[in-house]
């Protein structure tokens, strides 16, 4: 769910730029900032879901892979930048990332 424009860009600020699950800098491209994203902590269903303390600033991964936390009650920053942080959520997407350098490095042979 998009929060208003307003909104989004006070959450900007607040978080200084920067993803508050993995640190990335949202201004580090062009391409990082137009798809940096709001995490909503809460639910739909919570009552002031734009309220600033329910809001954190993301990196589109981030965001990305949080999307069946609050089913699995992560519902507190803290529940989810864990959540975050478990390593079996991106053991395959990094086996294959070092799969994709190797072969680059062997000049796509």
């Amino acid at each position: 769910m998009k929060v208003d424009d307003d909104r989004w860009h006070e959450v900007f600020e607040r978080d200084k730029g920067h993803c508050r699950y993995c640190g990335c800098d949202l201004l580090a491209t062009f391409e990082h900032y137009y798809f940096a994203e709001i995490d909503h902590l809460l639910p739909p269903s919570t009552p002031d879901r734009d309220g600033l303390d329910n809001l954190v600033l993301a990196f589109r991964a981030c965001n990305g892979r949080l999307s069946r936390a609050h089913s699995l009650g992560h519902t507190t920053f803290e529940s989810r930048k864990s959540y975050l942080q478990q390593e079996h959520l991106s053991a395959g997407t990094r086996k294959m990332y070092e799969h994709y350098l190797n072969r680059r490095l062997q000049d796509w042979v």
